[in-house]
């Protein structure tokens, strides 16, 4: 990869925390770094930023994580839970339904989601437990952060993480599972 791009010119790249240059449309495993993943994952706040506070897709990501390891899922549902929404680093969190409308998008999501499970060891397409999980965190991150619901379980509430917080944490939970 050329180390010079021409980003006025529309080179289709990307330039990321660590300084590696990113070509969704047409990447390679070398392209890819977990601390860039952590880092960009932990400064984008889910439901595209409309809450009262920063609440980071690495936060969503840890908790379906934790969800997966509560539930007794194997340390590779657990670790393909925690990195489910990896893409994101590069492609950002577009909501659900806005997503559903770009087909494009979805062809170039699984795309990059293949050389990011194949580059980390995670699984692709994503197992149903996986998918359940995702839906739960989901539903519970709704009702507690967007509408704010008073009757939720107190073991659904969720601590907000700061952003250095989430990425770090993000970062050992990944250590631990790839030993």
């Amino acid at each position: 990869m050329k180390e010079k791009y021409d980003l006025i010119n529309d080179d289709p790249v990307i330039r990321t925390y660590t300084g590696k240059w990113v070509n969704v449309f047409d990447p390679t495993l070398d392209m890819f770094d977990i601390e860039d993943i952590a880092h960009a994952l932990s400064m984008q706040c889910r439901f595209s930023g409309h809450l009262s506070y920063h609440y980071s897709v690495a936060q969503h990501s840890i908790l379906c994580y934790r969800h997966a390891n509560a539930h007794g899922l194997t340390k590779t549902e657990q670790f393909t839970a925690l990195m489910h929404d990896c893409s994101e680093a590069y492609l950002v969190d577009i909501p659900r339904p806005i997503k559903r409308e770009f087909a494009q998008y979805k062809v170039i999501e699984d795309k990059l989601m293949l050389f990011l499970a194949t580059k980390f060891k995670f699984v692709w397409p994503l197992p149903d437990s996986v998918k359940d999980i995702d839906n739960i965190m989901l539903q519970i991150e709704w009702d507690h952060l967007m509408i704010k619901r008073e009757d939720i379980d107190p073991l659904n509430r969720l601590e907000v993480y700061s952003q250095p917080y989430a990425k770090q944490l993000f970062l050992d939970i990944f250590n631990q599972l790839i030993k």
